[in-house]
């Protein structure tokens, strides 16, 4: 099954590019994350929708590579996001260390 990475910047979303596997699309997300991420202070928000487990191992992954990490922090999407996305759905927002 094809799984879709999306980019959202500037309230667009965009394809970012399509992987074959969930185990692969995890791997390719930490390393977008970790890349865009570099090595200035930031805070990561992991988003999911009925995945805890996912969003949580994820979040674990995200604070070992990520040497700029001040916080990971693990948050389920809202009604008006999921009804677009549905169950399973795991999202990564990175911003500036406040």
């Amino acid at each position: 099954m094809i799984k879709p990475l999306l980019r959202l910047t500037d309230g667009r979303i965009a394809l970012l590019e399509k992987v074959r596997t969930a185990s692969r699309a995890l791997a390719r997300l930490e390393d977008l994350v970790a890349q865009d991420a570099g090595d200035e202070p930031v805070e990561i928000a992991v988003q999911h929708l009925a995945a805890p487990e996912r969003a949580e191992t994820l979040a674990r992954n995200l604070a070992k590579r990520v040497r700029g990490a001040t916080q990971v922090r693990v948050v389920e999407v809202g009604a008006v996001i999921g009804v677009h996305v549905g169950p399973g759905t795991l999202g990564i927002t990175i911003a500036p260390a406040s």
